[in-house]
């Protein structure tokens, strides 16, 4: 089986894109025509439909596994059991959205904060659009395995074109509404629709890909508690990270009050964006494991997973490097503020976010897929208790929010140093010189090289230029420099022939023009 990585890829960083620019533009759209009352209903609907899709108990996970692995091409009358007991599972999860929207409803006020003088008519208004999520959310919930299914076909492309065209008819559709006056009630039944014609036309594009496939009302016990073996464990890891994601903002939030957690989301946010800016590429690694594993290709895994830590790697530590340095003025270009805490946080969250990326997410998506879902989960429950305790022992001594922060970093070095890493080096048979010289240190020397022309030009031009210059000055210097290193240092001969090809063409193009 080819497997589409370059269009796989390419098409998530384009619907990443998409959506970004998309959620931005109807964000302030919202809040100009609905005011900030409505608009902070819409965003406690949305909030209440995400939190809905925690009853997925890792059944998506195990969907995308099941058709990774091709079963369907094994005994497509096995695969029409499984997905069928995984979709009933979510029909039947999907089933307890509606008495919690019930009784959200009842006890609305209390729910949204409404103040006392709030009207019947307004009361009455909220609890319909609390209806009207729950019962889209009861419709679309189930419908959800069929993306993991296009990721398990190693189609996530199809996925992603989905996406993109149906966020730009949502666009359109939220200018026209706007355009013609309607209110909050029919832009939440449209995206709404939306949301579900785009899950509908999820289910066409794996119906055609997969010859046989069919949905049947029929629930299969046995394999359904060989499947809640692994969702179980699947669950219990987003559980487990969910705490983390999370929980540094309740903690901080409890002991130390609302400014620093204020202070630490400012911090916070270029290393998330780096983080996210990565993902796209490593979604790959989920469905190619468990296709290699199930085949038992091992050194031709062990080959994609040390290639892959080495160009996240490549991309992480170039973007750490910049963060290390110029913490202070992106912060000051990006938001506004001028406040050290902020910077000095940002350049911790940078490096703990650089050590996820290289050294526990790749690992982890891989040791999912590799039949290691006990493993991780109990790992996962480790650092999430630890967490949790040391976190509240340190705040009781003294409420500072770096507490926070450092008990997290301390977690994640033990859990992945101690066991993540340790576990991928065994089960995958990845050499650990390798490993090191090849996947990690290479990158990080190249990295250091630009940091210190970069460094040299911030320390000689601060103050004497906008921060906007001397951030496009080190750009521009870092790409000269990275991206020569990247053809010379990542592509082998294919590739480089490859790209010698598209930059031919795009300098033909140049020329005759």
């Amino acid at each position: 089986m080819k497997i589409p990585f370059f269009r796989n890829t390419l098409t998530n960083y384009v619907s990443m894109f998409v959506r970004l620019v998309q959620g931005i533009l109807v964000t302030r759209w919202l809040i100009s025509h609905l005011g900030e009352a409505q608009y902070g209903l819409w965003v406690m609907l949305w909030s209440f439909f995400s939190y809905a899709l925690l009853l997925d108990l890792g059944f998506g996970v195990a969907a995308q596994k099941v058709t990774a692995t091709e079963l369907y091409k094994r005994d497509i009358e096995k695969y029409n059991h499984t997905i069928s007991s995984i979709f009933l599972s979510h029909v039947s999860l999907a089933l307890l959205i509606l008495p919690l929207t019930f009784v959200g409803m009842y006890y609305i006020r209390e729910l949204f904060h409404l103040p006392a003088d709030a009207t019947d008519e307004y009361i009455y208004f909220c609890r319909e659009a609390l209806l009207l999520s729950g019962l889209a959310a009861t419709i679309v919930f189930p419908l959800g395995v069929f993306p993991e299914i296009l990721v398990g076909l190693q189609k996530l492309y199809l996925r992603n074109y989905i996406i993109i065209i149906s966020k730009i008819v949502e666009l359109a559709g939220v200018i026209c509404i706007f355009a013609l006056g309607w209110g909050l009630f029919k832009l939440l039944f449209f995206v709404m629709l939306v949301m579900g014609t785009t899950q509908l036309a999820m289910l066409i594009s794996v119906w055609k890909s997969i010859p046989g496939f069919r949905i049947r009302l029929a629930f299969d016990k046995d394999v359904f508690k060989s499947i809640f073996h692994f969702s179980s464990a699947v669950y219990i890891i987003s559980i487990g990270r969910m705490v983390w994601e999370r929980g540094m903002f309740l903690l901080i939030s409890i002991f130390c009050g609302l400014v620093p957690v204020g202070i630490f989301q400012l911090g916070s946010r270029i290393p998330f964006l780096i983080q996210q800016i990565a993902l796209p590429y490593v979604e790959n690694i989920s469905p190619i494991s468990a296709l290699l594993h199930s085949r038992k290709r091992k050194m031709h895994l062990a080959q994609i997973l040390i290639r892959s830590i080495r160009w996240v790697n490549f991309f992480a530590a170039g973007a750490t490097v910049m963060v290390m340095i110029y913490a202070p003025r992106i912060i000051l270009l990006l938001f506004n503020v001028d406040n050290a805490e902020a910077a000095f946080i940002c350049r911790l969250m940078v490096l703990f976010v650089y050590f996820l990326l290289v050294c526990r997410i790749i690992p982890e998506k891989f040791l999912t897929m590799a039949e290691e879902h006990k493993f991780l989960a109990k790992v996962q429950s480790f650092e999430s208790i630890f967490f949790i305790v040391i976190s509240i022992a340190g705040l009781l001594i003294t409420p500072y929010e770096l507490i926070v922060v450092g008990a997290m970093i301390l977690t994640k070095l033990i859990g992945t140093v101690g066991f993540v890493l340790p576990h991928l080096i065994k089960r995958s048979g990845i050499k650990f010189r390798i490993f090191v010289l090849y996947s990690l240190f290479e990158p990080v020397l190249l990295a250091l090289s630009i940091g210190m022309i970069c460094y040299w030009q911030y320390y000689f031009l601060r103050g004497q230029i906008h921060e906007f210059f001397l951030l496009v000055l080190a750009g521009i210097s870092g790409i000269l420099i990275y991206f020569p290193a990247l053809y010379y240092m990542m592509f082998d001969h294919a590739e480089k022939i490859r790209a010698q090809k598209i930059i031919g063409k795009f300098t033909a193009k140049l020329r005759r023009a």
